[in-house]
């Protein structure tokens, strides 16, 4: 086998387990939580919301239209907030405390909605964001986006090498 193919094999098969565990990691089976009726017993659902820097656990959350939810925040380091603007809903919240939202009926079409930080909490605060899921929204047309860029930048990486491995060869 050539060496510059060799490279370009080994530097493939070195980066793309990674790559794809990053983007497997963003969308994650643990980053997404269903909402179950119940909760307090007045048939509104609780979610549990943990804030931390620059990020959401869980990532996704899951609702049926028209299902009343109450968001029950925690951040887990400094100030932060957790905010939906289609729901009207911003809570203020400090390090440790537990914020509880009122009952909210979610009136809003299937869909992807986001969720935000409201607090500017650092220089991360831009990219702290994610999603309300209404229903059972069809794939957006750019969802695969994420796992094309995956693979574009192994593919880069791989040329890269190969044109690096036949410079030094011709030298």
């Amino acid at each position: 086998m050539p060496r510059p193919l060799r490279s370009v094999i080994l530097a493939v098969m070195a980066v793309a387990p990674l790559a794809a565990l990053v983007v497997w990691a963003a969308e994650a089976p643990w980053a997404v939580v269903s909402t179950r009726a119940g909760g307090a017993g007045d048939g509104v659902s609780e979610v549990a919301v943990r804030v931390h820097a620059w990020g959401f656990s869980p990532r996704v959350i899951q609702v049926a239209p028209g299902q009343t939810v109450r968001f029950v925040a925690q951040s887990d380091d400094i100030g932060h907030g957790f905010a939906i603007n289609e729901l009207g809903l911003n809570l203020p919240l400090r390090a440790g405390q537990q914020v509880r939202s009122p009952a909210v009926t979610v009136n809003l079409p299937e869909g992807s909605y986001e969720i935000h930080c409201s607090v500017f909490c650092g220089l991360g605060h831009p990219a702290m964001k994610g999603r309300l899921v209404v229903g059972a929204p069809r794939p957006r047309p750019g969802s695969a986006a994420p796992w094309l860029a995956s693979l574009a930048a192994v593919a880069a990486g791989g040329l890269a090498l190969t044109a690096g491995a036949l410079r030094r060869r011709r030298r």
